[in-house]
């Protein structure tokens, strides 16, 4: 499996991937803002300082996972998401670490990210790899505010 960069091509089987990740946990897929983010990904994630990655297994998409600007010294990490069949095996944290080391060359100082409660895994994935639980949000999603300083 090679983590590679998005590609539009890949806009369908991502967006497959995601509805089937968050349904697995209670969630609609088309969550305001969510599917609107997948279908304009190549867009959304350009630039020095964002992109947009897939587990890639012979042309079937695995897993994915962003990183666009906060603001000037603070990334966000975005859309880590791993088949069901791929996890427990290291590749949620070859994802993880992907997007971290393009944080790093790109100047960024803190990673910043909100992820659900009912995402237990990534919760101590990032635990993990030194993320400080900042606040939980009483929101639909049930976030997690998370801070890492690189």
């Amino acid at each position: 499996m090679i983590i590679r960069d998005y590609h539009p091509r890949d806009r369908d089987p991502v967006i497959a991937l995601v509805a089937r990740v968050l349904g697995e946990f209670g969630f609609e897929s088309n969550v305001v803002g969510v599917e609107r983010d997948l279908r304009e990904a190549h867009e959304r994630y350009a630039g020095d300082r964002a992109g947009f990655w897939v587990l890639d297994d012979g042309g079937d998409v695995v897993g994915t996972v962003a990183i666009r600007p906060k603001d000037e010294r603070t990334c966000e990490i975005k859309r880590l998401y791993l088949r069901p069949d791929a996890r427990g095996s290291g590749l949620g944290q070859r994802l993880y670490e992907h997007a971290e080391a393009f944080a790093r060359r790109a100047g960024y100082d803190r990673i910043w990210l909100d992820s659900s409660r009912r995402f237990t895994r990534a919760r101590k994935l990032y635990e993990r790899n030194g993320f400080v639980l900042l606040e939980e949000v009483d929101n639909a999603w049930e976030d997690n505010i998370y801070e890492k300083r690189l």
